[in-house]
């Protein structure tokens, strides 16, 4: 099989692997779909990351092959991969918090072989049910970047009385867009590239703020009647946008931030003040990935409102193709890009 690695900082190859056997409680999916993820940009301009590994953690496929004592899947099944593997014995683990393993935590792309292959070795537990009418791009979707959205959404809980402000419309936050609008909320989106600007409008923003044109608190406050957003969903990473969120947020706001963005800045004049929640009462919250047992969730919800997470994609390429698209995707110029097989 061939996978994706990244061979240097800015550079990568398509390189030949075996195709990968199964052993007792694992499994082999044929990947169909692997869509390109924010965090493969830190990991391509990473000087210290494994140079052997295959790349990519959102993907989806069919099961081609199963090791032994396994029960719930079996060979000719759709599923989408759940990105993180735990022990499935800690307590976070078993509450379905796998993201919080203490024992053994791992990654696709991270410790494990990722999804940026033709064949993807996985354990049966990150093998998540993908209904025939969820398509293998959305099912890759759901595995990461919308499950993060999805689960910080339900953490903001907004409603037809909410103003949601979304900062960063990469594809994590138009997600977050997508799962605000269904929830009933108003939705205000934050960012500085033209073409996602756009997207956001395409995905349900009400309004839009170019930060690069606008004062962004300001233009918050005035968009709210002075008030500022009831509820921020932070997804840049961005230590200036944090600060922003917590300057404009309404009294008795909520802020959720799930957002990195490669090594941050400390300098003083952008770290944000916490001493700003104590003045407006605000409730803070981060958000790390979902609980695997969002997933049939995020499916009924899409199903409910019709949600075309699809409709975020502005470039999609074949395998051969896959170095051309993560340049591309490296430009910031682009909605979610995928890989289809």
């Amino acid at each position: 099989m061939r996978g994706l690695v990244f061979t240097g900082v800015g550079e990568m190859e398509i390189r030949d692997f075996p195709d990968p056997t199964p052993g007792p409680g694992e499994v082999v999916v044929d990947i169909k779909c692997t869509s390109l993820c924010g965090s493969d940009l830190h990991n391509l301009h990473n000087p210290n990351l494994n140079r052997d590994l295959i790349m990519g953690h959102e993907g989806a496929g069919i099961v081609s092959a199963v090791g032994d004592g396994i029960t719930t899947v079996k060979i000719g099944d759709r599923v989408a991969l759940y990105h993180i593997i735990g022990c499935g014995k800690c307590r976070n683990c078993m509450s379905g918090y796998v993201q919080f393993c203490t024992t053994d935590r791992r990654a696709l792309a991270g410790i494990e072989h990722g999804t940026d292959a033709e064949k993807c070795l996985v354990r049966e537990a990150n093998c998540l049910p993908l209904p025939d009418d969820i398509s293998y791009a959305v099912g890759a979707f759901i595995g990461c970047f919308a499950g993060t959205s999805y689960s910080a959404m339900r953490k903001l809980n907004p409603n037809g009385q909410s103003v949601v402000a979304v900062f960063g419309l990469g594809p994590v936050g138009l997600a977050g867009v997508a799962f605000a609008k269904a929830f009933g909320a108003r939705v205000i989106g934050i960012d500085g590239i033209a073409e996602r600007l756009d997207l956001g409008l395409k995905m349900g923003c009400d309004e839009v703020v170019d930060f690069r044109e606008a004062n962004t608190v300001k233009a918050l406050k005035e968009l709210t009647g002075g008030a500022g957003p009831d509820c921020i969903y932070e997804s840049s990473g961005s230590m200036v946008a944090q600060k922003q969120a917590l300057e404009a947020a309404a009294v008795h706001g909520r802020i959720c931030m799930v957002g990195f963005n490669g090594p941050m800045s400390l300098k003083t004049d952008q770290a944000p003040s916490l001493y700003t929640m104590i003045g407006k009462e605000l409730t803070l919250m981060g958000s790390s990935i979902m609980p695997r047992q969002y997933h049939y969730d995020i499916i009924d919800l899409i199903r409910k409102q019709n949600i075309d997470l699809e409709a975020m994609v502005t470039h999609r390429f074949g395998f051969d193709q896959i170095i051309d698209a993560v340049r591309l995707f490296d430009s910031g110029r682009t909605g979610k890009v995928v890989i289809d097989l």
